[in-house]
């Protein structure tokens, strides 16, 4: 049986892209570093639904769990066809005062844990090849300064040109490696008052959205796409007004944060 791995599946948007592999027939392991009663939650979910998976868990942000954590998945399929990089730290504030400690926390959880991850586990992936998706954010592909999440953005750029880089190396071994880019979906941390102000499509996105995107990416019909970006945002983006900008603009008002 296929196996999967998306880090960071307890809850959110993770576990929305699990299950759904798992609805693909992917032997699923549902991954989380703190969180296990949420983790419980969507293998049991995975499990009512048809699919069949397994918990493993592991702090990405040390190389000793990561080894562990292929380690454990060897031992459970003896394969890996595909690897979601989910997991991700997401903690704005302005530039100037900024911790340098969540500065490199950024950049080792969204970058560095990815390509250790990446390496650990080719291994893994069968002659026949498989698929890694790395997910960004919408509007990656232009590049913009930015002083209130610095460090995310920084991280996540990387990471995109890792996944090209990374699709060249690998498409000799049939390994393709794609971005997923969320837009603003219903459960982010910043929110607009009007989705139709920020995204032409009028709505904010689902989990769902991304997951469905992920599924296809991964599938027999995308078997010869590697190396791009995939935004899912229902066109956010498309201009350069973002939340970014227009926090700049002194319009607080229409833009609410949440607790994750």
């Amino acid at each position: 049986m296929k196996a999967a791995l998306v880090t960071g599946s307890a809850r959110r948007l993770g576990r929305e892209i699990a299950l759904r592999l798992a609805a693909e027939g992917y032997f699923t392991f549902i991954h989380y570093r703190s969180s296990p009663r949420e983790a419980d939650s969507a293998l049991r979910m995975l499990k009512k639904l048809g699919g069949k998976g397994a918990l493993i868990q592991g702090d990405l942000g040390l190389p000793t769990d990561i080894k562990r954590l292929v380690a454990e998945v060897k031992k459970e399929t003896g394969r890996l066809d595909v690897l979601v990089n989910n997991v991700g730290m997401y903690k704005p504030g302005p530039l100037l005062t900024y911790s340098p400690d969540d500065f490199e926390t950024t950049l080792r959880l969204n970058l560095s844990s990815c390509f250790r991850l990446i390496q650990e586990s080719l291994p893994l992936f069968p002659a026949s090849g498989g698929s890694i998706i790395n997910i960004g954010y919408a509007g990656i592909e232009n590049l913009t300064a930015t002083t209130h999440n610095t460090a995310y953005l920084i991280s996540k750029s990387g990471l995109f040109i890792l996944t090209k880089s990374l699709a060249q190396a690998l498409g000799s071994r049939r390994i393709r490696v794609n971005m997923v880019s969320p837009g603003i979906l219903s459960n982010s941390v910043e929110l607009p008052e009007d989705p139709q102000d920020w995204v032409p499509l009028g709505r904010l996105g689902k989990v769902a959205d991304v997951a469905e995107a992920v599924a296809f990416l991964t599938g027999k019909k995308a078997d010869y796409i590697t190396g791009i970006n995939l935004d899912v945002s229902g066109g956010y983006h498309l201009s350069l007004r973002s939340l970014e900008t227009d926090r700049r603009k002194d319009v607080p008002k229409k833009i609410r944060s949440r607790s994750k």
